[in-house]
């Protein structure tokens, strides 16, 4: 029997919602002016959906996403289930393609170019770029038509998924605003003698990660909470919105009296932070050649050889590591949460340019972001197998861990999770929690704005050479800021960051302007 679960809960929260729709440099109501007209004069295009999606053809669909590949066995049993119910509302049938996360983004690069099969994609990528490029099918005639309950459910925030007026992507129900946090095991930080509430900032962090130094001299106080990065990647979250290249707004600054667009690199506050990453380098607390490590941070818990990371958190976070890692992993903010236009259309599930039926993987997203069923096929794997089900909380069957489960997939890539079970780790009511964190930010300056790139491709490629060089090394403490960070900066003006700021200040005055 097909579960009946409420997707009451999102779009109550959504509804409430009280973010304002955000894009590029056209104002909300005109972008969506142009997008009603746009779909009003190409309603013969989209049809009558009931026609074009049960035809008598099924058509096969490749969807494709990033995470750690299943077993041809799960992948098979997931993929017959999620056929199951698209042939009740579409002749079509999907074909499921996992890519491991090491190699994703050059690997769906070179699909989408090649233009070889690719039907429905998530991006992780900068939604103009994409569109720029040609690679992108523009949705917006048909999205209402064909996947009316996943733009429903994304109303609120899918503008920010806009490129000159056309929307290219479906944003993902989440953790749309971004805030920084101290994440470590759970039972280390007990027998520290230590509870979540009693950190509120870094000098409860540094008392922590000192102790667990002197009792776990074999665990790593504090590792990288992403690849080839330090561990103060995230440190100076909340106090920017860096748009491109180091270039952005300080998130304090006061749009009423106009914008100031810096080098976030060349700032007091990023000063501060790398003399912090030095001397916690210099004591021990972090891992050791954390900016070339090549083993992911759910791993390192794994394999018991860490205590913590820094980096993002948000409502699921907890259960979302602890699942991965195997490990409890407490999660604990520090600083505030901001929102950005970059920050929601981040994630997104769109249509490659080479579908040759959009209308139907519309119509299969829209599966993804409305069926509780195919929502927690996709998220959780196959009920009984996978997981089970108590009083509507999902959890690993007797005798299936996180290690030897044969199917799950992140919240944050899910579509809208929202409309699935929650998990047994989950905090109560967290998609509520979830709406809550997302409304209560503090908005960016620029949240709204989108840069065009378009003047400043060479000097972002110089740049970004010149970041790879410096950013992870002093943002691990490997080299004394006081030497290296002048050297970073005096590098960048030489790449052309100053030709990027004056470019930027010029489209966020018009922008301001146009408001």
């Amino acid at each position: 029997m097909r579960k009946k679960m409420a997707a009451a809960v999102l779009m109550a929260a959504m509804t409430a919602s009280l973010l304002a729709g955000c894009g590029d440099s056209k104002s909300s109501d005109s972008t969506k002016a142009d997008s009603a007209q746009t779909t009003a004069s190409n309603q013969s295009e989209a049809g009558d959906s009931t026609s074009d999606l049960k035809d008598g053809k099924t058509e096969e669909l490749l969807m494709v996403w990033p995470g750690s590949n299943a077993s041809p066995a799960d992948m098979q049993a997931v993929e017959d289930a999620m056929n199951e119910i698209i042939g009740e509302k579409v002749d079509a049938k999907v074909k499921l393609q996992i890519i491991e996360w090491g190699a994703y983004n050059d690997q769906t690069n070179l699909m989408l170019s090649s233009g070889e099969k690719l039907d429905m994609v998530f991006l992780m990528s900068n939604i103009r770029e994409d569109g720029q490029r040609g690679q992108l099918y523009p949705i917006n005639d048909l999205i209402e038509t064909y996947a009316p309950d996943a733009y429903s459910a994304m109303e609120r925030y899918i503008e920010a998924c806009y490129f000159d007026g056309n929307l290219y992507g479906l944003p993902t129900y989440r953790d749309l605003a971004s805030q920084a946090g101290f994440m470590c095991r759970a039972d280390i930080l007990e027998e520290l003698g230590y509870k979540a509430e009693d950190i509120k900032n870094f000098d409860d962090i540094e008392e922590v990660l000192k102790k667990c130094q002197e009792v776990h001299p074999e665990l790593y106080p504090m590792i990288p909470s992403d690849l080839n990065n330090g561990c103060f990647l995230n440190y100076v979250k909340g106090e920017f919105d860096v748009v491109t290249s180091g270039v952005g707004v300080d998130i304090d600054d006061d749009a009423s009296d106009g914008i100031t667009v810096i080098n976030t690199y060349d700032t007091e506050k990023y000063k501060e932070m790398a003399e912090k990453a030095y001397d916690w380098n210099q004591k021990g607390y972090f891992m050791p050649d954390s900016t070339t490590n090549t083993t992911t941070r759910q791993d390192l818990f794994r394999a018991n050889t860490a205590f913590s990371y820094y980096g993002n958190q948000h409502p699921g976070t907890a259960t979302q590591e602890t699942m991965n890692s195997g490990k409890e992993i407490v999660s604990i903010p520090i600083g505030r949460s901001t929102i950005s236009t970059s920050s929601v259309n981040f994630c997104q599930w769109a249509i490659p340019a080479q579908c040759e039926n959009p209308k139907k993987a519309l119509a299969v997203l829209n599966l993804l972001y409305s069926d509780s069923d195919f929502q927690n096929l996709f998220r959780y794997g196959i009920e009984g197998k996978d997981y089970v089900v108590s009083d509507g909380i999902a959890s690993y069957p007797d005798g299936v861990t996180s290690d030897s489960v044969g199917w799950g997939n992140e919240l944050w890539l899910c579509g809208n999770g929202s409309v699935g079970y929650a998990w047994e780790t989950d905090p109560e009511n967290v998609y509520e929690k979830f709406t809550e964190y997302n409304d209560t930010a503090q908005e960016s300056p620029l949240y709204g704005f989108i840069y065009d790139t378009t003047n400043v491709k060479n000097e972002i490629t110089a740049i970004t050479n010149v970041t790879d060089k410096y950013k992870a090394i002093i943002e691990n403490g490997d080299a004394d800021p006081s030497t290296t960070l002048p050297q970073f900066n005096e590098e960048l003006k030489s790449a052309g960051i100053d030709n990027i700021i004056e470019d930027m200040q010029k489209q966020v005055d018009e922008w301001l302007a146009n408001k």
